[in-house]
């Protein structure tokens, strides 16, 4: 296939344009990738100089642009005339948009098309080999390699795309253990098994503790893997298992790298930071003690925002000193900017607040939080202290979360069909409206709508556990909160039966790691201003670490029907903006509620479990991304 001047030219600027873009490289990288899959697709020559026109018109807008076209072509074929004739119109058209102007370049590109779309593929596998019972005081290793096949049969096979010699970054961090020796470590993709690399720890107490395992390319975290280990006091053989094996998504078509990456550790309660800026620059910094453990810290803090709602403070007295007064929407936001802010203090130590002030000095546009808990609710962060006084973390940045241990998050989720679940008895008239919206997107999208004709729990669970994909569910219900098993708090469905986290096993967690779905769990309260728990830390557990969905965004209480139906809506109508990402979507909708309803807290209560830089495909045809 020849290559065209234009394509000659973007494949030419393509390994700078992430530094020389900047904040907007994220939606311009898909809607390059969209036009160079249109140009490489394309049925005849026609189709392809039309791609190519348009790849023209954008390159000559990207810094360096009209250098890469000048040094792939003789420089007649510059001379843009602004015509507007149409491309196949008898005689063809002039200047620019001359054959010559499609010709194979003087200069072959790098990288080639095909490196862009197709890099070569070989399978391999994460092999992880440790103890899980230890003497406290004794010394033990940790093997960590990569290997073609699964180490155990009936495992799972996935294909990988890696080029053959790619280096890969094995990092540990202990929670419990000490760490002797270093934290990091590089594998290399080789033609047979790679080459293992051995880490040392101790055991310092007699408790059960963890290791986590991150595997990198380059600054992409790929997999993250948790290991349990018992460390004993009385004398015993070290007893050694291997792990399950999980095959790494090495390069594949990866979101593009975020302009930070927060990694946040929780070891005995207190808290950790590792950032990995886009320039490659890593910093570590240690945290303060919380005061209590994650999903205590959470709940306890929820139930002050519910409290809140209702007029009345932490421990339930009235905010007001007028009796019977209601909270102004002043005063609601003035409460809300206050819980952000102690959470500034209470979540940022003083390191890693000095550490955030680099981080506006590094005009970081989107941030992507990795965490070993589903519990803290990030978004709420509201920095201020004697330098910034600043919005919260959720509206500064293109901001989502991932949990540490799950396999990598998607960066094209690919949407053919849909289902939206929406009782008919739970007196949420919105939620009805929300499931029309939903399904009409199917409609316009081409999409497969497998919505259940009646949202009872049977129903749910037999698509759910059979061998129809889907890739978009979508709830629209009632979120209840189970107060004696909190992470495992009940969506309800038809007639008010629970669909709990701990239900996803089986066939069920089967079809969703098959799948790979966006969530959106939009658990609502009906015509309620008032807040109640969702146990969304559960689901995000349960579907993320577990299910391995793609995405799953969801209130982290309940709203009102209402605004939750907006905040869908927006949510969905973002999406569909040409080069966007979950994160901009995200963003964007919390914005518009913001705008429309700022006395309200809806905007501020969910959370996007998801790269932040991922996207969105709708195909109606059902082909691949």
């Amino acid at each position: 296939m020849n290559t065209y001047a234009s394509v000659a030219a973007l494949l030419r600027l393509w390994p700078d344009l992430p530094r020389k873009t900047g904040q907007t490289w994220p939606g311009l990288y898909w809607q390059l990738l969209d036009l160079l899959r249109r140009f490489e697709r394309a049925a005849d020559e026609e189709d392809k100089a039309a791609a190519a026109i348009d790849i023209l018109r954008v390159v000559r807008t990207l810094p360096g642009g009209v250098e890469a076209l000048r040094a792939v072509q003789p420089p007649e074929i510059l001379r843009w005339e602004g015509t507007t004739e149409h491309l196949r119109g008898e005689g063809g058209i002039k200047g620019l948009f001359t054959p010559e102007a499609f010709s194979p370049p003087r200069a072959g590109p790098a990288p080639t098309l095909d490196a862009v779309l197709h890099p070569p593929t070989v399978t391999r596998y994460t092999d992880v080999y440790a103890p899980h019972r230890v003497q406290v005081g004794q010394r033990f290793p940790i093997v960590v390699g990569l290997t073609r096949s699964p180490a155990d049969a009936g495992e799972e096979v996935a294909a990988i795309q890696a080029e053959l010699d790619q280096q890969i970054r094995v990092e540990l961090t202990p929670r419990g253990p000490e760490l002797l020796g270093e934290r990091a470590k590089d594998l290399r993709v080789t033609p047979q098994d790679s080459e293992p690399v051995v880490f040392f720890l101790r055991a310092v107490e007699s408790r059960e503790q963890s290791v986590t395992i991150d595997f990198r390319s380059g600054n992409h975290l790929l997999a993250s893997i948790e290991r349990v280990i018992q460390a004993v006091e009385e004398p015993e053989p070290m007893q050694f298992t291997q792990s399950a094996t999980g095959a790494l998504a090495i390069g594949d078509y990866r979101a593009p790298f975020p302009d930070a990456v927060l990694r946040i550790i929780t070891r005995d309660n207190r808290l950790s930071f590792s950032v990995l800026y886009r320039d490659m620059e890593e910093r570590h910094i240690e945290g303060d003690l919380l005061r209590a453990d994650p999903e205590e810290y959470r709940y306890t803090l929820i139930r002050e925002i519910e409290n809140l709602a209702r007029g009345k403070d932490a421990e339930g007295y009235p905010l007001s000193d007028v009796p019977d007064q209601p909270l102004s929407p002043e005063d609601l936001a003035r409460h809300l900017e206050r819980i952000g802010q102690r959470l500034y203090g209470d979540l940022f130590s003083e390191a890693m607040q000095r550490e955030y002030h680099r981080m506006k000095e590094k005009d970081v546009h989107t941030l992507y939080l990795v965490s070993d808990e589903p519990w803290i609710p990030w978004e709420l962060v509201k920095p201020y202290d004697d330098v910034v006084d600043d919005d919260f973390l959720c509206l500064q940045f293109e901001l989502s979360r991932w949990v540490s241990g799950s396999p990598a998050p998607t960066a094209e989720i690919g949407v053919d069909s849909l289902a939206c679940v929406a009782p008919t008895d739970s007196n949420l008239s919105c939620a009805i409206m929300e499931q029309a919206f939903v399904r009409d997107l199917a409609q316009k999208q081409g999409l497969a709508d497998r919505t259940p004709a009646t949202p009872d729990r049977g129903s749910v669970r037999a698509l759910l556990e059979g061998d129809t994909p889907v890739q978009l569910w979508h709830f629209a219900c009632h979120g209840d909160f189970d107060a004696q098993a909190p992470g495992n708090s009940p969506l309800l469905l038809q007639y008010r039966r629970p669909l709990r986290p701990n239900n996803l096993v089986g066939p069920a967690q089967t079809r969703l790691r098959t799948d790979r779905p966006l969530v959106f769990l939009n658990a609502c309260r009906v015509g309620q201003a008032g807040l109640s728990l969702t146990g969304l830390g559960g689901w995000a557990k349960k579907l993320v670490q577990d299910c391995h969905v793609s995405a799953l965004l969801a209130p982290m209480w309940s709203v009102n029907d209402t605004l939750a139906q907006w905040f869908a809506e927006e949510f969905y109508i973002a999406l569909e903006e040409p080069g966007a990402t979950l994160g901009m979507a995200m963003r964007a909708a919390r914005r518009k509620l913001k705008e429309h309803s700022p006395d309200k807290t809806t905007w501020l209560s969910y959370s996007l479990y998801a790269h932040p830089n991922a996207r969105v495909v709708f195909r109606p045809d059902g082909t691949g991304v």
